[in-house]
C-alpha cells in the first residue's frame, strides 16, 4: 500500500482527483491529506472520493497553512454580508462543506499527527484509536509507544523507518519518510541533476509494513509563499535498473532573469523529450500532458508542472503495486 503524503493545495488536490475520475488510482493507494485551506477544491475532492467509495486520510490536527483562519474567515464573510442573497449562498456552501454526511463517510478517514495532546486524548477514551490513523514524524515520539505498547493500536500507524521505533507498535505500521532531496533554488538541480529516490515500494513488505509514505515531488517542508522563480526545474521519476525509484531535474538554461517562463518551460521541456532515458520512462497521463503542451507551443503555468509531474510519480506507484 502507497500513502502519498500531500498538503491540500490546489494542484495536489486536483492531481489526485483527475487520477481518481480517470481509473488511474490503484485501490492500493490511499492518499493522506494535510488541508493547509478550507476551500471548495478540497472538499469537492473529498466529495469525488466518497462518490467513488475511494478511501483518503484526512489529517483533523494540520500543523501548517491556513485551514482554521480560512473557516473563520468565512463565519465572518458571512456575519457581515448584507446582501441576503449573497448570504444565503455563502451559508449553504458552507453547510455543505460541513455535511456530516461528507466528513462521517466512511470513506473518509481521520488522521492526527502525534503529540502529546493526541496520546492523552487516546488514553483517557476520547479518541478510538481503532477508528484513527496516527502519524509519527519524529523519531521521538517513539516513548509513547514504549510506555503505552497496545493501548496505543491504531487503524494504522505511521513511523520514521526505524526498526526499534516499530517494535514497538502493534496493528498496521507505515513507514514515512521525505524523499525528495529539496534544492533551495531550482538553478541549483543543475549541480546533480539525476538522485536516487527510493527503494520503499521494494522493500516495505519485505521489512514487515503495512505500507509507505512519502512527500512525492513536493517535499516535506511547507512554504506558502509563492515567487516567480528564475529557473524551471521539471522533476521526473523513472525506474532504475533494479527498479529503484530515481528522479531526474530538468532544467532551464536562460536562468539569468525571472522573465518569459513560457521559454523556460520550453528549454526544460526540450531536455526531458531528448534525453537519453526518455524511452524507459513510463509514460503516463502527467507525463503525456507535459508532453503535450510542449509540442503544442502551450505554457501550463508553474502550478500545473507540478501537478503533472505529481500525478506522474503517484500513477508509476499505482501501476507498479496494480502489478503485485
Amino acid at each position: 500500500m502507497y500513502f502519498p503524503y500531500l498538503r491540500g493545495r490546489q494542484n495536489e488536490l486536483l492531481c489526485i482527483k483527475e487520477l481518481l475520475e480517470n481509473g488511474k488510482l490503484s485501490d492500493k493507494i490511499i492518499p493522506v491529506i494535510e488541508p493547509v485551506h478550507f476551500n471548495s477544491t478540497f472538499f469537492m475532492t473529498l466529495a469525488k472520493f466518497v462518490e467513488m467509495k475511494r478511501k483518503i486520510i484526512i489529517i483533523r490536527n494540520p500543523q501548517v497553512g491556513s485551514y482554521k483562519k480560512d473557516y473563520h474567515n468565512m463565519i465572518r464573510k458571512i456575519s457581515k454580508e448584507e446582501d441576503e442573497k449573497k448570504k444565503n449562498n455563502l451559508q449553504k456552501k458552507l453547510d455543505l462543506y460541513l455535511s456530516l454526511e461528507l466528513l462521517t463517510d466512511e470513506n473518509i478517514i481521520d488522521g492526527y499527527i502525534s503529540n502529546g495532546e493526541i496520546v492523552d486524548k487516546i488514553l483517557n477514551g476520547e479518541k478510538k484509536s481503532e477508528d484513527i490513523v496516527v502519524i509519527n514524524k519524529k523519531t521521538g515520539d517513539y516513548v509513547y509507544y514504549e510506555e503505552n505498547g497496545e493501548r496505543l493500536k491504531a487503524k494504522i500507524t505511521f513511523i520514521p523507518n526505524d526498526e526499534d521505533f516499530k517494535d514497538e507498535v502493534y496493528g498496521n505500521v507505515v513507514m514515512i519518510k521525505d524523499c525528495y532531496n529539496k534544492a533551495k533554488k531550482n538553478v541549483d538541480y543543475l549541480n546533480q541533476p539525476d538522485e536516487f529516490f527510493s527503494r520503499n515500494h521494494i522493500v516495505y513488505a519485505k521489512r514487515g509494513y503495512f505500507g509507505f509514505s512519502d512527500y512525492s515531488i513536493v517535499g516535506e517542508e511547507y512554504d506558502e509563499s509563492g515567487f516567480a522563480p528564475s529557473a524551471i526545474a521539471i522533476h521526473i521519476m523513472y525506474y532504475g535498473k533494479n527498479n529503484e525509484l530515481r528522479i531526474h531535474h530538468f532544467v532551464s538554461d536562460s536562468n539569468d532573469t525571472k522573465s518569459d517562463l513560457a521559454r523556460k518551460f520550453e528549454e526544460a521541456m526540450s531536455k526531458l523529450v531528448s534525453w537519453e532515458m526518455y524511452d524507459e520512462i513510463p509514460k503516463t497521463d502527467g507525463l503525456n500532458r507535459l508532453v503535450e503542451c510542449y509540442y503544442m507551443g502551450q505554457y501550463p503555468g508553474l502550478g500545473m508542472i507540478k501537478r503533472f509531474s505529481l500525478m506522474h510519480h503517484i500513477q508509476m506507484m499505482s501501476e507498479y503495486l496494480g502489478d503485485e
